[in-house]
């Protein structure tokens, strides 16, 4: 199937799941199932905007450099968190920063630019009402929209929810995504004779992306090229989303299939024309989608950003138009496969304020395990039997973005507005 088919395809069947109520010190990193609006005027009295004195400006119409007002300092000082008593003419108030104003009160004159005498607070120009003073109502007005349902909760917006004196907030569920990782070769971390099996990083590269991305791993483990052994472990599995890696060739041991039919599932695809990544596809029964990602985790990972992930934001009620990605120039040419969409990792850099592109490439004694660490993009080529050309811009895409930070660069794009 296509790749842009295989995606519409896929982002279509995962549905926005239900809303539950979560304590906000839990909701970092969630997706709101609720616009959150201010409870009432914010600040919701006239505050001042540093220490200094609050004082009444009509007191001081007639203040010059040699007729000075002078204005005696109260006893009791305006203090934060506290109403003050009204302010008596012809004195001031001492006042610290986010104190409500004295009422009659309507400027701020900071300690710094304060010149006090022995009668008090000598004032030798007329004053601007408002001066020094955080109006009410002027971050936000009460009824006002500060968070929109489907926004997901960076850590300013979590604020902003606080802010509005919320405990607790109407999130979308996050979707149980549960990880299969199959193959004879295969053996959990620490186990297993080094010398003929490899220990399996796919369970705990997937776990990482799901929980990044928003969702809920659930690690179901390794599982040898058995069907029966596949099966049993799929069988009453409780999720959202299954992703299994192996096992979908056409190979003796390739058995992802032949499960999926014994599960009753629906085929919507088995293969893809993208490289790495052929080997993959997708089926769907019993309210879970099935995602088949090939074994090798370069090339899984690489299905899962173009496939699995935008499910999981499907899932959390996300209307991106499209993934994120980077335009970047390529460092070097870059040859395309026709027929096939084509993959390559390589390295995003800055270069001159510009984004950049450096696809991988074999160099005499390196290792891939090596450079793995800086590893943390793709440039994903179109079909054509053109290659691309050094200097030419690319679309580059970061597999590890989680989705706070995803969501930073579509911060003006609106959600859709959903039904609960």
């Amino acid at each position: 199937m296509d790749l842009n088919e295989a995606k519409t395809l896929a982002a279509g069947l995962a549905e926005r799941l239900a809303p539950e109520t979560v304590n906000i010190s839990s909701a970092p990193g969630r997706v709101l199932a609720e616009s959150v609006c201010a409870d009432r005027d914010m600040p919701s009295n006239p505050i001042s905007k540093w220490d200094g004195f609050a004082i009444i400006s009509k007191d001081c119409l007639t203040a010059r450099p040699g007729a000075p007002v002078i204005l005696p300092v109260a006893a009791q000082d305006a203090v934060a968190g506290h109403m003050p008593a009204k302010a008596a003419g012809r004195t001031c108030v001492r006042i610290m920063t986010g104190s409500v104003l004295p009422s009659g009160t309507d400027v701020v004159v900071a300690f710094e630019d304060a010149t006090l005498g022995e009668k008090g607070l000598v004032v030798t120009k007329p004053l601007r009402p408002g001066d020094g003073v955080i109006q009410q109502a002027c971050q936000a007005t009460r009824g006002d929209i500060l968070l929109r349902d489907g926004d997901v909760l960076t850590p300013t917006r979590l604020s902003l929810a606080a802010a509005a004196g919320r405990q607790s907030v109407r999130l979308v569920r996050r979707p149980r995504v549960a990880i299969l990782a199959t193959g004879d070769e295969l053996r959990e971390s620490g186990r297993g004779d080094r010398s003929i099996s490899f220990f399996c990083n796919n369970s705990h590269l997937f776990a990482s992306l799901v929980l990044g991305a928003g969702g809920l791993p659930v690690e179901l483990g390794v599982a040898p090229d058995d069907p029966g052994v596949i099966y049993s472990r799929l069988e009453k599995v409780e999720a959202d989303l299954v992703i299994t890696t192996g096992g979908m060739g056409k190979g003796s041991k390739d058995f992802i299939a032949k499960v999926w039919e014994r599960l009753g599932l629906a085929i919507r695809f088995d293969r893809l024309n993208l490289v790495p990544g052929k080997s993959s596809g997708l089926a769907t029964g019993n309210g879970t989608i099935f995602l088949g990602l090939p074994g090798n985790p370069l090339a899984a990972r690489i299905v899962y950003e173009e496939i699995g992930a935008p499910m999981i934001r499907s899932f959390l009620g996300l209307n991106i138009e499209s993934d994120f990605a980077l335009q970047a120039r390529a460092t070097r040419p870059m040859q395309k496969r026709e027929g096939l969409y084509r993959a390559l990792d390589g390295v995003l850099e800055i270069r001159d304020s510009l984004c950049a592109f450096a696809p991988n490439r074999p160099e005499s004694g390196s290792r891939p395990f090596s450079s793995l660490r800086n590893t943390l993009a793709y440039a994903l080529l179109p079909p054509g039997d053109r290659p691309v050309a050094e200097g030419e811009m690319v679309q580059v895409k970061i597999p590890d973005l989680p989705l706070p930070g995803w969501a930073v660069f579509f911060a003006g794009n609106s959600s859709k507005k959903h039904a609960l």
